[in-house]
């Protein structure tokens, strides 16, 4: 058959690029061996971590607001319900914008 176009060091490599971070992307691997003087496509990359058993999946959305948090804001808002307009008018109130602080809205994919 064809002779392949990765040595075993290159597979090496992208193990050990994928055991570090799981999320990293294909392109990535690909640019790192790029680096390195291997001239590989994307295609091949993903033939070698299918070779390895990994595979993309959906990674799960945690949770933001852990118990302690939850039970934190609901004690601050029975503490605060009763307030004089007075003391709400000394706060900052900014218009409603949407900002992801720990993830983005679209899917992140993950190698196991």
């Amino acid at each position: 058959g064809r002779p392949r176009k990765t040595s075993t060091a290159d597979d090496r490599i992208i193990l050990s690029i994928i055991k570090k971070n799981r999320q990293t992307f294909v392109r990535q691997i690909r640019n790192t061996l790029q680096e390195s003087g291997a001239d590989l496509s994307m295609n091949i990359v993903r033939r070698r971590l299918d070779e390895q058993k990994y595979r993309d999946y959906t990674a799960k959305c945690k949770p933001l607001v852990s118990c302690k948090n939850r039970m934190a804001r609901l004690q601050f808002t029975k503490k605060y319900l009763k307030e004089q307009p007075q003391c709400w008018k000394k706060v900052l109130w900014t218009g409603e914008m949407k900002i992801n602080l720990y993830q983005s809205d679209g899917k992140s994919k993950v190698w196991r």
